[in-house]
């Protein structure tokens, strides 16, 4: 078990999240083309790890990007331990200034310790979804953004808490058409 993964990392300014109907931060989507994007908890978490498994599996002509703050190494371990991440894009972003720029700070310990949470870490354990070797910080928080193909968000899903996890089927919906 990483340790480190539970000290809080330095919080860093964070613009406001995009709403519907705003344009997407900037961040290396494919221009003229839809995508659902993946903020991941880091590599390691049971949340992260069902995020990615619905990512790679939507069906659907769109981009599906995940970004993690986890080294490029510690995320392609990662992926391979979870049955491979398909023709998810990655980017990789350790300082998490992506993360800021779409308004994604640094959590709280009830985020993803807190009952709620807990109770989901014990749901996806039931389902073969456990906690593994983590990398990153257990602090920064998911989001999870539908942008059109004009680079707009129309849709967006910020956890409660940690085991709140998106509906890509309504992500995609958004973005359909």
């Amino acid at each position: 078990m990483n340790l480190r993964t539970f000290v809080p990392p330095r919080a860093l300014p964070t613009d406001a999240p995009p709403s519907p109907g705003d344009p997407a931060p900037d961040l290396d989507l494919t221009p003229g083309r839809p995508a659902v994007v993946a903020f991941l908890r880091h590599t390691g978490c049971p949340f992260a790890e069902a995020t990615m498994i619905a990512l790679r599996d939507m069906p659907g002509d769109l981009d599906r990007v995940a970004v993690s703050h986890a080294p490029a190494d510690a995320t392609a371990r990662w992926c391979e331990a979870i049955g491979g991440c398909g023709d998810v894009r990655l980017i990789h972003d350790p300082k998490r200034e992506s993360y800021a720029a779409w308004g994604l700070g640094r959590s709280s310990l009830g985020h993803f310790m807190g009952r709620r949470s807990l109770a989901e870490v014990g749901r996806l354990a039931r389902r073969g979804i456990r906690n593994r070797h983590p990398d990153g910080t257990r602090w920064q928080q998911a989001g999870t953004f539908a942008v059109d193909a004009e680079g707009i968000v129309r849709w967006r899903h910020l956890p409660r808490h940690a085991g709140d996890l998106p509906d890509l089927d309504e992500a995609a919906a958004a973005v359909a058409g």
